[in-house]
């Protein structure tokens, strides 16, 4: 069995993870115009850390909360890791677990893989969009690095690309590829995009079918919100939205969610780079924002686009400090 990630990474000191998330509860406290927020549910896979939860809890009040944990025999250290009596642990893959929950509540779903998108993956996405009622919202983070090169011997790009494309098709299915969908969009960022295509085209299959027999006004329409793309360690995809009935559309436009600068509901991604300054460089420049312009920064020897950066991510950005507990 692959070693498991939270015994890997340290989920609290990732810092573009970290921005992803703050960004992520600053959408969610919208979600008011359909329900308090608090009243929602969150589900999501809280690992040893439960960063999201602690976050989602303290800043949102959610106190529906359920972690889904697939290495039973970690039980013990979850359990003991978690940290609030509000969160229900539930044990088992997630394509068992979700089909398990009652799904009459607005509901918040991160579904936080840190794998590659596969068929399992798709299966719960497949799920989730047939069973979220209108005012929930759907995430979905996938690995989005390209399969490595083979190295048994020397091979041609197009030998690549024909290899990188038979080991996505396997992870996922040949019907779930589009079928024009070659190599050379399983490479770079073509990687990325060919992932968020394959999860929304999951999504609307599955609305399809659930929408068949419905009225006009029952009828569940989906409007994607995230697509961010960033790299802690491995490139990471995390693409989401909210699911709503014809007759919540003024609930969902009062939300007004394209008002903030890092919503996507189109192709474009919103790339969290995290610029590496200083402390002293960061102050520098806090005390121009948001008012400042990269002129500023130039003059301390700052680079154009490590200044652009800050300006984008400022408010996110976490400060990480070495502090000795007693």
């Amino acid at each position: 069995m692959a070693t498991a990630s939270y015994r890997k990474f340290n989920y609290r000191v990732r810092p573009a993870k970290s921005i992803e998330r703050k960004m992520l509860c600053e959408t969610l406290l919208r979600l008011s115009f359909f329900e308090s927020v608090e009243n929602y549910r969150y589900i999501g896979f809280g690992s040893t850390t439960f960063a999201d939860f602690i976050l989602f809890h303290k800043t949102l009040g959610i106190k529906d909360m359920i972690s889904i944990e697939k290495r039973e025999t970690d039980k013990v250290r979850f359990e003991f890791n978690k940290p609030f009596h509000c969160i229900d642990m539930k044990y088992g893959n997630s394509n068992e677990v979700l089909p398990s929950l009652a799904w009459q509540t607005k509901t918040i779903v991160w579904l936080d893989y840190d794998g590659f998108l596969t068929d399992s993956v798709l299966q719960d996405v497949a799920y989730t969009s047939m069973n979220l009622i209108s005012g929930s919202i759907l995430i979905v983070t996938v690995n989005a690095v390209p399969d490595p090169r083979p190295d048994s011997r020397p091979f041609t790009e197009e030998e690549v690309q024909n290899y990188r494309l038979e080991k996505f098709k396997g992870r996922i299915g040949s019907d779930k590829v589009p079928v024009d969908v070659r190599g050379k969009n399983l490479e770079g960022e073509e990687m990325a995009k060919t992932c968020r295509r394959v999860i929304l085209n999951e999504i609307e299959q599955r609305l399809r079918d659930r929408n068949g027999l419905r009225s006009a006004e029952q009828k569940i329409g989906y409007k994607s919100l995230f697509n961010f793309l960033y790299q802690d360690d491995a490139r990471m995809l995390t693409v989401g939205g909210i699911f709503y009935e014809a007759c919540d559309k003024k609930s969902l436009k009062q939300c007004e969610f394209g008002n903030l600068e890092f919503v996507r509901s189109d192709d474009e991604f919103y790339k969290i780079d995290v610029p590496i300054l200083t402390h002293r460089e960061r102050l520098y420049l806090d005390k121009r924002l948001p008012h400042g312009n990269s002129d500023d920064g130039k003059q301390i020897g700052l680079a154009e686009k490590d200044i652009t950066n800050y300006v984008r991510l400022y408010r996110y950005l976490p400060a990480f400090a070495e502090v000795e507990l007693s």
